[in-house]
């Protein structure tokens, strides 16, 4: 094997990132965690990282030869040091390491709030609760605690200012929960220790960030979320080694998912919802070999998990959408489905999950219900419900609707008073095994339901 290291001007083809330089961009921007305390400052300059592109598409010996800071410099290193996607460069047909050097943006806009002492966000408000800079109006403020990626770490206080200090009014407590997350891999999830960490006011209307972080401090997950029970705004999702899996992100009734190989390749762009099903717009191949331009080609895009197990969709595509047939395979190529598309819309469906068949229609999905319907269930809670009229607000509460109908893994997603949160709790309990479960594909599916119950 070869150790020699050559200069760019020494190969017959230098090396290239996969996808192109604007690809790789991409993906630095994706992944890219700048440190608060730099960022703080406002940041508009680049971290330029040296190193050895080897034949096998991986960049070693990662040094800085530009610097902006300790902490920005640390992050371009780990961002480059993910990236596995280079072309290697070339010297009579054979591929040979070089030596390349690579700048890394970093653009922020200045957090004037962020006390660096602290390391604390502070969100100043006037005395009708309207957030304000200017100080001669300030009258509340929210403490943020936070990393040196700013997240949240710990409670958050909210305070009015009496008497020139600020004194505590209320505390927004900080929930750090252990559990077995699930990750992605190539071929099929795996699940790790983790924590969610997070610290929202006990509002269903209120806004909130969840982290889902390793023990090694790697994130698994990053999400925002706008409050009243919606989904996520913005959604993240990361490998175990920390680099960008999926980023969505919500606008109006559209969401735009971006999905990457595991060595850094972008893998697909799609957009879903806005009364168009998914509409692919570009897919590529780890070596960076495009499939679809422009919503014109043949996609192999992610699909719906499979019992812990990644599932890819592949099809013919036109003008960015499902035509003709679809089918739905594991890694390991088995058919779980396949299904016939004109124009984007499904005309007709036929699954096969652990020897059961099934045949579906235009209705590939559907959430679970109460049997009879909303109408029903709701005529349900106020025949069996017993709450004091002095209580006013909403009850929601979340939980699972197996495949037989039963209810299980009950969550007090908001509350009001503990009396009236418990007799929620009791009479859901009771519709166990009134539910028509979820569908998906024609097979009868355990999936999540968030029921709100509003006392006036």
């Amino acid at each position: 094997m070869c150790r020699q290291v050559y200069q760019v001007h020494e190969v017959e083809k230098p090396a290239e990132p996969s996808g192109g330089i604007v690809l790789l961009n991409q993906f630095i921007t994706a992944n890219l965690q700048t440190p608060i305390k730099s960022a703080a400052k406002g940041m508009n300059g680049r971290v330029f990282a040296k190193g050895i592109i080897e034949p096998d598409g991986s960049m070693t010996g990662l040094e800085i030869a530009r610097s902006i800071d300790n902490l920005s410099d640390r992050e371009a290193l780990r961002v480059m040091s993910l990236y596995k996607a280079w072309k290697p460069a070339v010297i009579k047909d054979k591929t040979v390491r070089q030596v390349t050097t690579f700048p890394v943006t970093f653009r922020t806009a200045a957090i004037p709030n962020f006390d660096s002492t602290e390391n604390a966000l502070h969100e100043y408000f006037d005395k009708n609760n309207t957030p304000t800079s200017d100080e001669k109006k300030y009258k509340f403020r929210n403490v943020i605690p936070v990393d040196e990626r700013g997240h949240v770490r710990s409670d958050i206080l909210y305070q009015e200012l009496r008497s020139g200090k600020w004194k505590t009014l209320r505390t927004i407590p900080f929930k750090k929960t252990e559990f077995r997350a699930k990750i992605s891999g190539p071929a099929q999830m795996d699940s790790v220790k983790a924590f969610r960490i997070s610290a929202k006011m006990n509002n269903w209307e209120s806004s909130y960030e969840e982290v889902v972080m390793q023990e090694d401090g790697k994130l698994l997950s990053y999400s925002v979320y706008p409050g009243r029970g919606g989904p996520p705004s913005l959604g993240k999702f990361y490998y175990k080694n920390g680099m960008l899996h999926e980023e969505q992100i919500v606008s109006g009734d559209i969401s735009k998912v971006t999905n990457w190989h595991d060595n850094g390749q972008i893998k697909s762009v799609r957009e879903l919802g806005g009364g168009k099903g998914v509409v692919v717009k570009n897919t590529w191949d780890r070596d960076g070999t495009p499939n679809v331009k422009e919503g014109n080609g043949w996609a192999k895009i992610p699909g719906n998990s499979y019992e812990g197990k990644s599932v890819f969709e592949e099809g013919k595509v036109i003008d960015g959408s499902k035509t003709g047939r679809w089918t739905g395979k594991l890694a390991d190529s088995t058919l779980l489905y396949e299904e016939f598309y004109e124009n984007g819309k499904l005309t007709k469906g036929m699954s096969e999950f652990n020897g059961k068949k099934s045949d579906y229609g235009n209705d590939a999905t559907t959430p679970p219900q109460f049997r009879g319907g909303p109408s029903k269930m709701y005529q349900f809670l106020g025949h069996n419900l017993k709450n004091p009229v002095s209580n006013q607000g909403k009850v929601v509460v979340s939980f699972l609707v197996n495949e037989d109908g039963t209810l299980e893994d009950y969550k007090l997603e908001n509350g009001i008073v503990e009396s009236t949160n418990q007799e929620v709790l009791r009479v859901v309990k009771l519709m166990s095994g009134k539910w028509e479960p979820g569908t998906l594909k024609g097979q009868k599916i355990k999936s999540r339901y968030s029921l709100v119950v509003n006392f006036q």
